[in-house]
Order: C-alpha cells, then structure tokens, then sequence
C-alpha cells in the first residue's frame, strides 16, 4: 500500500471517530488560551504605545525644544501642590483651547502632556501634546469649544484627519497614536503625521539625542531637551547672549525622578569637541571628600560650594573658552582680574597671588549673622604656611587704602558758580583695623562698621580662613579645635549628597529656608518664596565627560 493512501486512510479513521467529552473541553481550553494571546499581544503593543516618549513623535531635525511630563502626581507631602499644578495644568489647557469651561477636561486627559518647539520657516512654533483616554470624549470636548451649529473641518477622511474650527477657534489638532496634538500651525501638525507614519526621522534616532540622553537615567518623572544650536530668540540682546554659546554648546538634556523625599534631577550639556579642554581634569585619587565642611557651621548657612582645585578648574574653564576664541578667554579673565583690584588695589596680581593660594580644596560659605548681615567666608587647604600668609598681608595692604569707599559720606562743595553741590567721598573714620592672636592663631582684620564689608582673615597650619568679618575667623577656629554643628554632620547635607554619584569635581548646597532671605527683596523671589517653602534643601555635584558635562543634582521635601 502506497503512502499517499495509508495517510488518507488514517484521516478517514479521524473523521469516524467522535469527538468525547473531554476531547471538547481541551479544544475549548485551546481555543480561550488562543485568544488570550492575542488579546495579550495587542495589550502589549498598545502599551508600549502609550509609554513611549514623545520624542518618537517629533522630527529629528526640526525639533529645538521639547519637555515631558509622565504625570502631575506628586509624593504625599507635596499633595496641595500636586492638586495646584493638576489646577494649573487643566487652567493651562483652557487658556490654550481659549474656553472657560473646562469641567471635561479630566475626563479624556491620561497621563504625558508637554510642549515641544518646531523649527519652521519662518518661526519656531509650539506645539501642544496630551495622552487622551478616550479619543471619542477628547473628540466631544472639542467640538463643545465651537459656537452652535459650527461644522468642524476635517482635512481628509483618513484616521489621521487634522480637525479646524470653520468660525471660532485658531488653533487646529490631529490624534497620532495616543496623543492629541494641538498647534496654530496646521503644516506642524502633518509633519508629525508624516513622523509617525514612517515617512521621516523621528527624534529619538537623531544621534545628538541619544547621545545626549545616553549619560542619564532611562526612566523618569519629566524629560527635557534643546537642541542649542537651533534656538532664536526675538529679542536681540537674548540672541547676542545665545550666538557665542553656540559654538560651545551643541545640545542641552534634563531627566527629573521622584521618590518619596524629594526629586533627583540629571542635566547633561553636550559641548564641541574642538573647544573642550576639560581632559586637563584631576586623577581618581585627587577627587575630593569635602574635608572642609568638617569647619563649617551649619546654623545660619545658605549656601555652600566647595571643590578640589579651583585655580585647575578655573584653568580648564579659560583653556577651553580661549580654545574656542583667545580674545574670550581674555576678556573674562580681565573681568574677574578688574574685581580684584576693585577689592584688593592695582598691587594684587591675580595669577601670582591669588591664584596660588585656589591650588587645594576650597570651601566658600555663605549665610547671616545674629544681626542679619550677609557672612562670607572662604576656607581654603593650605601647605605653606609663610606662602601664605606673604599674600594675604599683601591682600590686606591693598584693602586698607580702598576699603574706604566702601563707607561714603557725603561731602557738599561749593562750585565756583557759588552754586552747592553734593558728592559721597569715602569715610576712612568708619574703618576698624585691628591684629589679635586668638588660640595661638594672628587674625588680621578690617571692618567697615554698620556693613557686611570687610576683609579678615588668618593662617592655621593647614588652613587659610577668609571672611567679611572677624567673628567668622573666630568662629572657624573654633570649629577647627572643638566642631559643632558641621555642616558634614547636617542631616539635610548627608541626606540631599546620599542620593548623589560619591565622584565628583565639586559639589553645592543649598539650604533653602535659609537662603529665602537673600532672594525675598526681589519680585521674583516673592513669587518663588510659597513653593520653595515646601523644600528643604538641594545639593549637586558636576561630572566630565569626553564629549561634555554632567550636572546630578537632589531636591529635599521638608
């Protein structure tokens, strides 16, 4: 008997035979896992929809600025401000739709929103994007916005249709993928159909952008990117700001996470290879441990940056500026060299004597003293004792004959008209000059009374302590023979730098109840004060890179 008809014998056999019971519960269970793993398959794609980032949906090379948000759901202690920013961001989209009424708005929003910047030809352009729920309520909600019986207009009958308002609003939308899109600019609005169907580059395989976000974390709360080399301001004193930086600085990033104490935040600055110089950094073993704050109160401090070199990173800074244009480099070395000389006189040089003294670790504080004036002070690692205190003597020489201006009075004088007229001459009488040893230590000090300006300063025999005032140079030698309250030991310090890469070039902290005073004054610092009320503090470290800088940084809820 030939194969072919043993095989259709077998098949005649199976056809004769009848199913059982429990043949038909095993195809049943089959056929239910079958369409579970479709169900399943679609439900994957869908979501990976969802969770992609908007970079996915922009075009690579028209794109200057973008900023993301997952969500407005902030951690339990900030749950009044996450209500606001819910408040300002449902208050936003009505501003942006032009519509009072926005009781609906919830109800087809669901998660990402954000803003991107297109580059056009004539202008950059916003555009507008949140992740709906539902297309049809987002749909319904738009067509509320029209005044009775307005047709809105469809641009083609695909999926993909742009959506215009024929009588009252300005602005047009298109749904692409779970988003809705929303710009003035309908020509924005198809290129991102364009993107999305496959027809240009998205963002996301611009090499710039990967690069860029190759150096921070992959998932985040908010995400952020500018393309610096494509911004435009139309005010003309902006762009003369932003022209010279662009050949520094090719593209900008930013990622922001939550946990439960406060937010941690990445900036990544992608500079021009041809004009950065930072492969001058130091070695491995030379990074810093910030030593320092071991001599550093903590009571009544607003800020702290402290380092491992400052004379080598402030080299490295006018390496790579002069790289990129020697007159830059000079110009800003003459603009920090003219605030020397303002401080200290013409005698001071400051590559030879102030530059030498910047050559280890170095610590600059900042905050009030008990009766509210600003308390500056500079701690900086010494190994030469003699060294240095040859070059602050001369500081001091050069302080006392122009520490004068900094206490004017006035002065009338008679103008050979007989006219009177008034001047502010400096007042040498309201200078206090003094040398005492205290602890076994000379502390050298000019005070100019009813100010916080002054210059003091004395010489340990591994420090160098400078400062406005001659109570901070008693207070760091205290610090340095019995320390309490360092700012090493501050919990809101440890906390905020615990969160941080333990490798850095240097590091800041903020304390920023403490710091409100020094802003307050200022309009924009009222306007800040009821937000930064709800944190404590922020501390960031800076990172070299070959191809750039890093910048990783913690915020602290109170």
């Amino acid at each position: 008997m030939s194969k072919k008809n043993l095989i259709l014998k077998k098949i005649q056999s199976l056809r004769k035979k009848k199913f059982t019971a429990k043949d038909r519960l095993l195809v049943a269970v089959l056929s239910i896992g079958a369409v579970l793993i479709v169900f399943f398959v679609l439900y994957l794609i869908i979501y990976a929809l969802s969770q992609r980032n908007i970079a996915h949906f922009l075009p690579a090379e028209e794109t200057v600025v973008y900023i993301e948000f997952e969500n407005f759901d902030l951690q339990p202690k900030l749950q009044s401000s996450s209500k606001l920013a819910t408040t300002m961001m449902q208050d936003g989209i009505k501003k942006l739709l032009n519509t009072e009424d926005g009781a609906d708005v919830t109800s087809w929003t669901n998660g990402k929103f954000g803003f991107a910047l297109i580059e056009t030809s004539s202008a950059n352009s916003p555009v507008y994007f949140v992740q709906t729920s539902s297309r049809g309520k987002a749909l319904k909600f738009f067509e509320s916005l029209g005044v009775q019986d307005e047709e809105i207009l469809k641009s083609n009958k695909t999926g993909t249709a742009i959506y215009s308002y024929s009588q009252s609003q300005l602005f047009h939308f298109t749904f692409v993928g779970p988003h809705v899109f929303i710009s003035t600019n309908k020509n924005l609005l198809q290129k991102i159909q364009d993107v999305y169907a496959g027809k240009l580059p998205t963002l996301s395989e611009d090499e710039n952008y990967q690069k860029s976000f190759s150096n921070l974390p992959r998932s985040s709360w908010m995400k952020g990117y500018i393309n610096f080399q494509a911004l435009k301001f139309d005010k003309i004193e902006v762009n003369n700001v932003i022209e010279p930086l662009k050949n520094v600085i090719n593209h900008f990033a930013i990622t922001v996470r939550q946990n439960p104490n406060g937010f941690h935040f990445n900036v990544f600055a992608n500079l021009n290879k041809d004009v950065l110089s930072l492969q001058e950094g130091y070695g491995g073993n030379t990074r810093f441990a910030y030593d320092l704050t071991n001599y550093i109160s903590s009571k009544n401090l607003a800020l702290y940056i402290g380092g491992a070199n400052l004379s080598q990173e402030w080299q490295n800074t006018l390496s790579t500026i002069s790289n990129l244009n020697p007159a830059y480099g000079i110009i800003l070395e003459s603009i920090i060299n003219a605030q020397v000389t303002n401080v200290f006189g013409r005698d001071v040089s400051l590559r030879n004597d102030v530059y030498p003294l910047f050559e280890g670790e170095y610590a600059l504080a900042i905050g009030n003293t008990e009766d509210n004036l600003k308390d500056v002070r500079l701690i900086l690692s010494s190994s030469d004792q003699s060294f240095s205190e040859i070059k602050l003597a001369k500081m001091m020489i050069g302080f006392k004959y122009i520490a004068a201006k900094f206490a004017p009075k006035i002065h009338k004088v008679t103008l050979p008209d007989g006219t009177e007229s008034i001047e502010l001459i400096p007042d040498n009488s309201k200078l206090e000059e003094g040398k005492e040893t205290y602890e076994g230590y000379e502390v050298h000090c000019i005070d100019v009374q009813n100010s916080s300006t002054g210059f003091c300063y004395t010489v340990t025999d591994d420090l160098i302590v400078m400062t406005n005032n001659k109570k901070g140079v008693l207070n760091t030698i205290d610090m340095t023979l019995l320390p309490q309250f360092t700012l090493s030991q501050h919990q809101p310090f440890r906390q905020t730098i615990s969160n941080l890469s333990k490798v850095s070039d240097e590091i800041t902290f903020i304390d920023i109840q403490k710091s409100i005073p020094f802003i307050e004054n200022n309009q924009y610092g009222l306007l800040a004060k009821p937000f930064l009320n709800k944190f404590d503090a922020a501390s960031w470290v800076k990172h070299y890179f070959d191809d750039g800088v890093s910048a990783e940084g913690y915020i602290l809820i109170k």
